[in-house]
């Protein structure tokens, strides 16, 4: 398990672990380095599946790029070398779209990641998700001038992370040896001003400071504005954002 201590890399570590799986939380505070490769191949010995839920903190497409392109390319390696017998990975719907990923850094690194992932000799099933309701009030925050914030102009359909975590439990388990490909997104498609406007009916709930105002710019492109961000085809999640703040068991 590669990340299993992040936002939701934590949750798929606890429902494995709850549903009777042997997890080992591979990380550097245990000696491994996924993106130098160290005790990698040890961390995977005897491993059924590899999941990598791995991230970087950063909006650099250079940081990003790098981080993302090593790592995958070590966790594949190792994986194949371990003689795994199956990789999961977690990604961005909508990342792998040039057309999305050019003004946006770290979509470039998991576009980068994807395909690295696509050359592997293990399977590899490939999850991704849309953008996740417990990053809203961080995106409000990132945004926000005074009073104001500034989101881009874009559509969504946001998932409850829980959700997407029970999603990647269930393709831990599956069965199969072929490589998969599938997405889940929530229930609503809104754009991030009503997402954001929705949030601020509820900004008592939030130790964060919400802004009092949502101003929203075309400064990610016309892909992301147009809804390239929410999949076709895929798992449709039932919990909305409402079900989310009012403290439904998916936050």
């Amino acid at each position: 398990m590669l990340g299993g201590t992040g936002t939701l890399g934590g949750r798929v570590a606890e429902r494995l672990a709850a549903r009777g799986h042997k997890v080992v939380a591979a990380s550097r505070a245990t000696g491994v380095d996924a993106v130098e490769g160290r005790k990698l191949k040890r961390a995977m010995r005897r491993a059924d599946v590899v999941v990598d839920c791995l991230n970087v903190g950063t909006a650099s497409g250079r940081r990003a790029v790098d981080f993302f392109t090593r790592s995958a390319t070590q966790v594949t390696a190792a994986a194949e070398r371990a003689e795994a017998g199956r990789i999961v990975v977690v990604s961005i719907h909508g990342a792998a779209d040039p057309e999305v990923s050019r003004l946006m850094g770290y979509y470039r690194g998991k576009a980068a990641q994807e395909r690295i992932y696509g050359t592997a000799r293990v399977p590899v099933t490939l999850v991704r998700s849309t953008q996740w309701f417990e990053l809203l009030p961080a995106l409000a925050g990132r945004t926000g001038l005074g009073p104001f914030a500034v989101p881009p102009s874009m559509r969504m359909a946001p998932v409850a992370v829980d959700r997407v975590a029970a999603l990647v439990v269930r393709e831990v388990e599956a069965p199969g040896e072929e490589d998969r490909v599938l997405a889940i997104r929530g229930p609503e498609e809104a754009t991030a001003e009503e997402m954001l406007r929705t949030l601020l009916r509820y900004r008592e709930v939030f130790p964060e400071r919400l802004p009092r105002f949502i101003l929203p710019v075309p400064y990610l492109g016309r892909a992301i504005a147009g809804g390239a961000l929410i999949p076709e085809d895929g798992v449709v999640d039932t919990v909305t954002l409402e079900d989310w703040v009012r403290g439904s068991p998916a936050r």
